[in-house]
């Protein structure tokens, strides 16, 4: 569906169970902002989810401060995802909009891919406590409305359709 040059997508239910993200990870049912990876002496609190591809998506302070090539490299590339994953850093603006960064698995920093995004929202609605089922993530330039059916458990992303329609 295309409005005023905007289209929308279906991104499907979520993923976190960490057999299917995949990610190794036994300490719950999910692996949501789990402190279990260390790059560079750190630990990071992580969160894996997939829609198609594994991610793990990590909370900053300053999206803009973050070496996300060096950083995602390390993330993703981890024994942690026998797969390799995506690495989506956030940077929540307010309670209902946010920042985020890529670094895509197989490519590098990316300036944004469509699950990168519906991740970056899924994460925020579900660990920051936003009231509402939609989020504004701004990616690589754009801003891009992530919305979550909590009944039916179906995300969608609203963005320039120029680039939604690339998928």
């Amino acid at each position: 569906m295309q409005v005023n040059g905007n289209a929308t997508i279906s991104l499907g239910k979520p993923v976190t169970v960490p057999f299917l993200v995949p990610v190794e990870h036994m300490a719950t049912p999910t692996c949501i902002n789990s402190p279990f990876m260390a790059a560079n002496g750190k630990s990071y609190s992580v969160t894996a989810m997939r829609f198609n591809t594994p991610h793990g998506s990590v909370f900053v302070d300053d999206v803009d401060g973050v070496d996300v090539s060096s950083l995602g490299a390390m993330l993703g590339t981890s024994a942690r995802f026998p797969k390799g994953a995506s690495i989506v850093f956030i940077q929540m603006l307010d309670k209902g909009n946010l920042k985020a960064r890529l670094w895509l698995r197989g490519v590098g920093e990316a300036p944004f891919s469509p699950e990168a995004a519906g991740v970056a929202g899924m994460v925020a609605m579900m660990l920051q406590k936003i009231l509402q089922s939609e989020a504004s993530v701004i990616m690589g330039g754009h801003t891009f409305q992530v919305k979550w059916d909590r009944r039916t458990d179906n995300v969608t992303l609203t963005g320039p359709a120029e680039l939604l329609r690339r998928i």
